[in-house]
């Protein structure tokens, strides 16, 4: 057995899975989860707030990496840290703190992890699935037939992109939100031309903006299980979202106080896709490119 670590440098969140290997793949043993919000000041450069917030999560983890000294440790970085004109800065600081140089992965590269993390606890050898991962400043879809990739992108359209530049007002104008949907509609044309040829597909949503559906509806956020969920029950959590202000989703049981500012384009993003008639349910994986990174380490 081995002990292995993966440290994603996500543009709202860094993340660091750390897991033992089995006979059947891995067991983990330590997961953490830091909001640094890279791109609060925008993507183009990292403000001072954010870059101390990322040194602090680094901070963090370097003392979980020393106390279970895994043999090997991947640090990927993502949109942010390609886009960011300080990127380079922060990972000579990393690279400092950890003796591991980050590697800063095209968009392809990370739809590709992230499918291949999916595939460890989702079965897509069965019917159309269409993986989507919602970032922070970028956002993945893998559409897969038959266990077959038809279809990978990349789009620069993360929450944080979409935030800052489409949700000024609190909660979101009837104009900023039609805004949002017209761009959407499309930037994501090529996705919505591969979704309309099929007679039926699951949305597989591999990211922290899914987590929001399974904290408050099932009141728990799941690390080795998928949730489901219909596409009604989440047109109605999405209808309550979209018309209530920052205070008022604070108040929602179950709904992380994190995620309260970002989670309104988050499911503006979602309902894009769940409006495609084939569109059957939606599928919370847990997993995502951590799994992906360690699945090709072992």
């Amino acid at each position: 057995m081995k002990t292995l670590a993966c440290i994603d440098l996500g543009t709202n969140t860094f993340h660091l899975l750390i897991v033992e290997t089995t006979d059947q793949g891995f067991r983990e043993i330590y997961r953490k989860r830091i909001y640094v919000i890279l791109a609060e000041n925008g993507i183009q450069t990292i403000g001072p707030a954010p870059y101390r917030r990322a040194l602090a999560a680094i901070d963090t983890f370097s003392g979980a990496i020393a106390k279970h000294n895994p043999s090997q440790l991947k640090i990927i970085g993502t949109e942010a840290m390609r886009t960011a004109s300080n990127g380079q800065q922060l990972i000579t600081h990393i690279q400092d703190e950890l003796s591991v140089t980050p590697e800063i992965i095209s968009g392809r590269r990370e739809a590709e992890l992230i499918m291949k993390g999916t595939s460890l606890i989702v079965d897509l050898n069965i019917g159309n699935n269409l993986i989507m991962d919602i970032g922070g400043g970028s956002v993945e879809f893998i559409l897969v037939n038959e266990g077959k990739v038809q279809f990978m992108q990349s789009y620069k359209i993360g929450v944080s992109v979409l935030f800052n530049k489409y949700h000024h007002q609190d909660p979101i104008s009837t104009k900023e939100l039609e805004t949002l949907e017209a761009y959407l509609e499309e930037v994501l044309t090529p996705v919505s031309s591969q979704l309309k040829e099929l007679d039926s597909f699951n949305l597989i949503g591999a990211s922290g903006s899914y987590e929001v559906l399974q904290s408050v509806i099932e009141k728990e956020i799941k690390s080795d299980s998928c949730s489901e969920f219909s596409i009604s029950t989440f047109l109605v959590l999405y209808k309550r979202l979209i018309k209530s202000s920052v205070n008022e989703r604070l108040q929602i049981e179950g709904m992380p106080a994190n995620r309260v500012e970002l989670i309104v384009v988050a499911f503006a993003l979602i309902k894009h896709i769940v409006d495609h008639d084939q569109c059957q349910k939606i599928i919370v994986s847990p997993y995502a490119l951590k799994e992906g990174v360690l699945s090709e380490l072992i």
